[in-house]
Formats: C-alpha cells, structure tokens, sequence
C-alpha cells in the first residue's frame, strides 16, 4: 500500500531532517508527502487522507497540540506524531489519541521505531471489524473496531457508540469483551466496555470518552489506570 504522510513543521531545518529519514524509512515503500509550515496552513488545506501527520507542538500562533484537537473533531483515523524538545505535554497528546513522541533532537533510530509501529498499526487496521445483528436496522451490519468508543449494556440490550452512530444489539457484552480484547479495550464496570485509546481524561469514580461520562467500578480503576499509563508510556 502507499502510505498518505504529512510534515507540519514551522522550522525547515526539522523538515528537512524528517524527509530525509522518511526516504530511508520507506525505501522499498511508495508514499506520498506534503509539507506545511503552520497549523493555520495545515487546516486550510487538509489533505482528503493522511495516514501519518508528524506534527510540532512548538509552532508560531497556533501549536501543535491545539491544531490537533481542531483535527480531531473530523478526522479520528490520522496517527498523529508529535515532534517536540518538551515531554511534558504528553497527557495532552494523549487528550487527541497521540500516536508517538518525537524528542527534538530527532534520532533517526528512535524515528525508525516509531513509524515501523506506526506502519504496523495502519497496515494491521486494515479491514478489522465486528459483525453484529442491529435491533433498529433488522440486519447484519458491520462496524469499524477503530471507530467504537466504548459499549454500554442496558437490561437487555447492548449499546455500541461510535463517532457517527449509536447501534443497538442483542449480544452479549462479555462476548463482545472476548472479541475486542486485543484491541485494547478493557470492562471497566459490568455495564462499560470502554476503548483506552479514546479516554480523555480520569476522575475519582469516572473516565471521559469524548463527552460521555462513564463510570468505573471502584476495584477496576487501579488496573484501568495501569492499562492507561501503559498506553502513555507507549506514546515516548
């Protein structure tokens, strides 16, 4: 496959640095790139598709990390590297599903790694869904693993909320938890089968996933948090 990639880097000197790593990357792989050097410039003329944005937090106006959260109001799918000389906005990167961290001064080693894994993750989501019997609908549909944000079971019904659309089924939440294990998702109450790639942020009893609340069982937060700051740790 070609892979869509996007540099938006204010400092030519770093772009530079990144193209000429990306050629040695992608070698014996077809990719296409585009360069820009602002945010602003960035979301005026969003590509239709990008697989991987490597974007710096350290811009003029308006930074990286806020750029990235305009991005995510309409495009979840783009793996988002964050270039940065500071580590300490790795909670907010995690806010907007951070793929990696890039420390300035970038390692070509350390940049390898990265985009190997993130490569494999692109190439792994490829066709990757669940089939379900939607109750509404009458019919067999499928959705999207990357797409769901958590799974809510109510009495005899099960929710599954994804970005677009709520679906409404008859299986079993403990089914759909054996199904989605390995795509990070973990039951944080009898009720909650929650995606730890779309928690935003963690109160005493609760975590956020866009701007849903949703409660955590008071024996399942440690390990929730423990599955979170591993996925943290993941980012670096």
């Amino acid at each position: 496959m070609s892979f869509n990639i996007v540099i938006c880097d204010d400092e030519d000197i770093h772009r530079n640095i990144i193209i000429d790593y990306l050629s040695k990357v992608f070698s014996s792989e077809p990719y296409e790139l585009v360069e820009f050097n602002s945010g602003e410039e960035l979301l005026k003329n969003y590509p239709e598709k990008i697989d991987i944005l490597l974007l710096d937090v350290h811009m003029k106006c308006m930074n990286g990390i806020e750029t990235a959260k305009k991005i995510r109001k309409f495009d979840t799918n783009v793996k988002i590297i964050f270039i940065t000389a500071i580590a300490e906005f790795m909670q907010q990167g995690y806010e907007v599903n951070a793929f990696r961290y890039l420390l300035k001064p970038i390692n070509y080693n350390d940049f390898s790694k990265h985009m190997m894994q993130c490569r494999k993750d692109i190439i792994s989501n490829i066709e990757k869904y669940i089939t379900i019997y939607e109750i509404d609908e009458g019919k067999t549909v499928i959705i999207s693993i990357s797409s769901i944000l958590y799974i809510e079971s109510q009495c005899r019904v099960v929710l599954i909320h994804t970005y677009s659309k709520v679906y409404k089924t008859r299986e079993s939440i403990t089914n759909l938890e054996s199904d989605l294990k390995e795509y990070l998702f973990y039951r944080c109450h009898r009720a909650y089968l929650v995606n730890i790639n779309k928690v935003n942020a963690i109160n005493k009893n609760s975590i956020f996933i866009e701007d849903n609340e949703i409660m955590v069982s008071r024996y399942k937060m440690k390990n929730l948090k423990v599955r979170i700051i591993e996925r943290l740790a993941s980012l670096i």
